[in-house]
């Protein structure tokens, strides 16, 4: 799925809270610079939080994408990244297991979400939960937009998707209900109910902290 996996050592993968809903804005800007229309400069009325939070770091758009030399990868994810009001990260999702069981699953490359992806059987095709799944990890990817600026940036970090804090009930609640079945042929014997155990702790907390939740590659 991914043309990008050819490393011989196995990626790790980290589910970092969001903040804001308007993801969807700031990468509909940045695409629009590779369409050839640099519509930046509208940043601070479309997505102010954003704003706010990028110039704070030294990335100011008033005259554009060309004010700022950072790759589009980095952009978001300084955007979105939760901080706290002194500008460090805020606490992660989870400190115990499950970051660990979902970062780098025995599987697919070490991708969890892509393991449910492919062996988690939805109750219709393209519904609710299929939609999230593949929003948040491959939201970002060439796979959805068609080129890799907006998920391979500086120091080797690749951002695969996310989940707004009003989509991270909704993925909650689907998990939840089990409306979903298991292939089975799944190749890993209890693998989908073992990623969705873990996810779902990792999705409550983002809930109870009313966060979102990017996944990045590194």
């Amino acid at each position: 799925m991914d043309i990008n996996d050819i490393s011989s050592v196995t990626p790790f993968f980290t589910f970092d809270p969001l903040q804001g809903e308007d993801v969807s804005v700031l990468v509909g800007l940045l695409n629009s610079c590779h369409d050839g229309v640099d519509q930046l400069g509208e940043i601070d009325q479309r997505c102010p939080t954003y704003a706010e939070k990028l110039s704070h770091q030294g990335a100011s758009f008033s005259k554009g994408r060309s004010d700022v030399s950072w790759d589009d990868a980095t952009i978001i994810f300084v955007a979105l990244r939760c901080t706290e009001e002194d500008g460090s990260p805020s606490e992660p999702l989870d400190r115990g297991i499950s970051m660990e069981r979902l970062g780098r699953f025995p599987a697919n490359n070490g991708n969890s979400i892509e393991y449910l992806r492919n062996h988690l059987i939805p109750e219709e095709p393209g519904d609710l939960g299929v939609q999230l799944l593949a929003q948040l990890d491959g939201g970002l990817r060439t796979e959805t937009v068609g080129h890799e600026h907006l998920s391979i940036g500086f120091g080797g970090m690749i951002l695969h998707g996310w989940l707004t804090p009003q989509e991270v009930p909704k993925m909650r609640s689907y998990l939840e209900k089990s409306v979903w079945k298991v292939d089975k042929n799944e190749p890993f014997d209890g693998g989908v109910r073992e990623i969705v155990r873990h996810l779902l702790i990792l999705l409550k907390s983002a809930e109870k902290r009313q966060l979102g939740v990017l996944m990045r590659r590194h």
